[in-house]
């Protein structure tokens, strides 16, 4: 099966992506392999790291800058050469084994080192202990070896500097082992014990020629790449017991004399900081792979530690998420590479499917590879750690590898998240203001389901090209339904499929219920849909949750369900299953397709959801205040009249149950100002070039007003590249000599100005600077870091002059010349001139370019206009939608209309209040289409 757009796109991998496993982790003594399916066998609750989840942040990092995790190797167990009651000669107390408890022995291409402390070899002194040892058999070793694995005893005269292979009784076994002589690199002909000595020897080596010298004893052990107790379990290894020379002995106590370690270069801490582009975070993500290959290595036991966390005490629910991608080499467990996720809790490592370590649960490692970014919830759905609530914790992730060279990514993870689950007020979302002359419109996504009430996440408007189906199988789009803040039921009654314009028909919707954020793999309830091309198609259901619920619409070769990809996809509320539930916005991303919301709706019941509302505004950066004297709002909506023209207001808002008030929104602002405001330009809006006239300095474009007095509102100057910078605008009178710059009307020094790429606006109201009559100027004077200004070369008007005087005298011209150059500097206005933007002197001139103008005024009663551009002969639509995407009044019908000016006047008497949209679809002769839609408010 592959998802598609309707355009088939051929996405083989992506089944294949999803095919994880959850394989059980080694336990103490005993090896034992349980391959469990990713998501219909675990039943522990995930919680992914959704934006729209009432949470509260614990711990956050997305390995932007410094991080406080640490890397940890422990490619070579540090449990090898330990004291043990394994296997001990009189079946009592403890001896030094040099093996992993957790297998019951060694790994391929270990070196694993036991040494003595410094000893006075006394006269005619023998060094004596008990041994045993089994270890791979030396059948099949070539010339010049005789021997794979093995151990021998060494000797150091000079404190462990060099060391030197001793001889003693029992003989060793083999002459030539290949472990230390190839694989390490000593070389052939180095001895040791190899097979098994069949149970415990007593051990003898002569050290009389040392007598009277400090030395050190070595027990050394090796194996090579292929053959270990993962292979053969028998083979426990090496041991030693009951050592003694001269003074010293010990019968296998830790006492901190004897040291252990390894002469094996370890595989390196692979953990590190690294830029991609494709992170979920900005631009870094961390990863478990050397930079230079892009693999990792054989036998890798690498970790990557968290700093501590103090998880809350209480009732918390508490969970934990990352992104991650991982490449793994295949195997059959245990003989794999695989994935760890731990916690520790006090003081001891375990599973994140067993954080406290209960011996009655399972601890698990985790198989299988994923190539492009996805939620661990989502993929293994190990996150919730509430049991851990109270306790102090750390986190680490690591990657296993056996002894096969991988070729693959390795474990690479970011947005690191440690969450609480809140039952609270939720925030309120979607605020918007719209300033216009004399009023601010305010409106927010409203968090109240009425019974009857529709649940609508899309604006109606949907892209044919953006639908979204499968090839060779059938799929599930969902839409996951929020269920409303201080609700106890929901009931779904209706539900309403858009069907596309390509591939509708006869389909099938389920409904899901959803746990901890994530939606059931089980339909809870199904039935059957036709959708029609185009249009809506509604299904009338009886379909009860006590929870956040999914619907799904069935996808498949022949029918798609379409997306309206204006709805950021941090907002969405899209999901796919092809064999399991996955967030839209993930598969999205990793496709390059549309996300959004899907086109599907839900008329749904809900009893007790009663919130009303508080409005809180700012006038003019100043602090917010609760308006109304404490009536509250039972709409989702609000207009301000009671401000001031070129003033911004700020408004937020909150919800409220009773007597507990919810968080504040996010701020969204709005400036009122009056109607007759309009822009002048001369250039066409593109750069052909740019130039800086020097610091010190000025540029300027002549302005002609159309009508006076103007007032000048805003001056905008473009920079196409170049870095972030500053000037100083300035605005002349025409009162020069030959009518070019002379009085300055900005203050001494000018308006600094910020400068970045793109369009720059500085809002210059505040001057009061009028117009009566003639032209005026408009320009900057250029500092040393000021950036490039764009300038246009196609159809100039001529208006654009420099002077690099650098200090042009009031009323003279001083050494002002027109810009050497046919074109003209990227400088515009906004002036009130106390007319409509769209003037009627204007209609005689064919426009530049398609444009749809904003309504006026807005918001309305009962009539409003709408003015538009046609540069060319052109297929026009112009039409008014309602929030559900239902067409309520038709201006223009797909007319043929030649290039102009035109205004229709709208009459919405027939309308109830509240936010519509109008939308215009031009597509001209010459094959150029033009689409754009605005919001426009009927406030009876």
């Amino acid at each position: 099966m592959k998802l598609t757009k309707y355009i088939s796109l051929i996405i083989l991998s992506f089944t294949l992506a999803w095919g994880h496993n959850v394989t059980k982790m080694k336990s103490q003594q005993t090896l034992k392999s349980n391959t469990i399916s990713q998501k219909k066998t675990v039943t522990q609750s995930a919680r992914s790291t959704d934006s729209r989840s009432d949470t509260t942040t614990i711990f956050f990092d997305n390995f932007e800058g410094t991080t406080g995790w640490t890397g940890l190797d422990l490619t070579v167990p540090a449990a090898m050469w330990h004291v043990d009651d394994f296997n001990t000669p009189d079946g009592t107390g403890t001896s030094w084994w040099m093996g992993d408890p957790v297998i019951g022995g060694y790994y391929d291409h270990s070196y694993i080192t036991l040494d003595s402390p410094e000893i006075l070899v006394p006269t005619g002194g023998h060094l004596t202990f008990d041994l045993n040892y089994n270890v791979e058999d030396p059948a099949g070793a070539e010339v010049p070896y005789n021997g794979w694995d093995g151990c021998n005893i060494r000797i150091s005269t000079n404190s462990g500097s060099t060391w030197s292979v001793i001889s003693g009784t029992p003989a060793y076994s083999s002459s030539s082992l290949y472990s230390f002589g190839f694989e390490h690199g000593e070389g052939a002909n180095i001895p040791g014990y190899t097979g098994s000595s069949g149970g415990w020897v007593s051990a003898d080596y002569d050290l009389s020629s040392f007598a009277g010298q400090n030395v050190m004893i070595r027990f050394a052990f090796a194996s090579d790449p292929a053959y270990s107790t993962l292979d053969n379990p028998s083979m426990f290894g090496m041991i030693v017991d009951n050592i003694s020379l001269g003074s010293f002995s010990d019968d296998g106590t830790d006492d901190g004399t004897m040291t252990t370690g390894s002469m094996v270069p370890i595989a390196g801490d692979l953990w590190h900081v690294y830029v991609d582009a494709s992170a979920p975070s900005p631009t870094h993500a961390v990863g478990c792979f050397d930079e230079n290959t892009g693999t990792y290595v054989p036998g890798m036991e690498n970790y990557f530690v968290s700093p501590e966390i103090e998880l809350p005490a209480g009732n918390s629910v508490t969970f934990f998420d990352f992104s991650y991608k991982s490449g793994l080499d295949e195997g059959v467990f245990p003989d794999a590479d695989f994935l760890y996720v731990e916690v520790e809790y006090q003081g001891e490592w375990n599973s994140i499917s067993n954080p406290t370590g209960d011996p009655g649960e399972t601890n698990y490692v985790f198989t299988g590879s994923q190539d492009q970014w996805t939620a661990w919830s989502v993929a293994y759905g190990y996150n919730d750690i509430t049991v851990l609530a109270g306790e102090t914790v750390r986190f680490r992730v690591g990657l296993h590898s056996n002894d096969d060279t991988p070729s693959t990514i390795g474990f690479h993870i970011d947005n690191f998240h440690v969450f609480v689950l809140e039952e609270s007020i939720p925030q309120i979302t979607g605020l918007y203001a719209d300033a216009s002359d004399g009023s601010v419109y305010v409106s927010w996504n409203d968090i109240n389901v009425e019974s009857g009430g529709d649940v609508i996440y899309d604006d109606g408007l949907f892209d044919p090209n953006e639908s979204i189906h499968v090839t060779g199988g059938t799929g599930v789009a969902g839409t996951l339904f929020d269920m409303p803040y201080g609700a106890s039921s929901i009931t779904v009654n209706n539900i309403s499929v858009f069907g596309d314009e390509n591939s509708s028909g006869s389909s099938n919707i389920y409904g899901y219920e959803v746990e901890a954020g994530v939606p059931s793999e089980t339909v809870l309830y199904s039935s059957s849909i036709t959708t029609i091309a185009g249009q809506w198609t509604d299904v009338t259901v009886s379909w009860a949750f006590s929870g956040d619920f999914m619907i799904g619409y069935e996808i498949s070769d022949n029918i798609a369900c379409v997306i309206d990809s204006d709805v950021p996809g941090d907002q969405a509320h899209s999901w796919t299953n092809l064999g399991s539930w996955v967030d839209w916005t993930v598969t999205a991303t990793q496709y390059n397709f549309a996300d959004g919301e899907w086109g599907i709706r839900a008329n749904v019941d809900v009893v007790g959801n009663d919130a009303v509302y508080n409005v809180y505004r700012s006038e003019d950066g100043g602090e917010f205040a609760l308006m109304f004297n404490g009536q509250y709002l039972s709409e989702a909506e609000y207009t301000d009249n009671l401000v001031q023209n070129d003033t911004e207001y700020c408004y937020k808002v909150t919800a409220q149950y009773g007597v507990e008030e919810g968080p504040e929104s996010s701020a969204a602002c709005g400036t009122p100002e009056a109607q007759t405001i309009h822009e002048i330009a001369y250039d066409d809006g593109g750069a052909e070039t740019s130039t800086n006239v020097g610091s010190g300095n000025y540029m300027a474009v002549k302005v002609t007003p159309l009508h006076y007095p103007s007032e000048l509102k805003r001056v905008k100057f473009y920079v196409p590249t170049g870095s972030p910078g500053i000037c100083a605008v300035r605005v002349w009178d025409n009162d020069g000599t030959d009518g070019l710059p002379g009085t300055e009307w900005t203050p001494s020094g000018g308006v600094i100005m910020q400068l970045a790429q793109g369009w720059n606006v500085k809002d210059v109201s505040i001057l009061n600077i009028q117009i009566f009559s003639g032209d005026f100027y408009v320009g900057w004077e250029e500092t040393s870091n000021s950036p490039p200004i764009g300038i246009d070369l196609t159809d100039p008007d001529f208006r654009s002059y420099i002077n690099v005087d650098g200090s042009p005298p009031v009323g003279t011209n001083g050494v002002w010349a027109a810009l050497p150059l046919d074109g003209d500097f990227m400088v515009r206005v906004d002036v009130d001139s106390g007319v409509l933007a769209i003037d009627d002197d204007l209609y005689d001139v064919i426009p530049e370019k398609f444009t749809l103008h904003q309504n006026y005024p807005n918001p309305f009663n009962p009539v409003t206009n709408i003015d538009l551009e046609l540069p060319e002969f052109a297929k026009t639509h112009l039409a008014i939608f309602d929030i559900t995407g239902r067409e309520v009044i038709t201006l223009i019908n797909n007319e043929n209309l030649n290039a102009g000016h035109y205004r229709y006047q709208v009459n919405a008497n027939g309308l109830p209040s509240g936010m519509y949209f109008y939308r215009m679809v031009a597509i001209s002769t010459s094959g150029n289409k033009y689409t754009d839609t605005k919001k426009l408010v009927l406030l009876k």
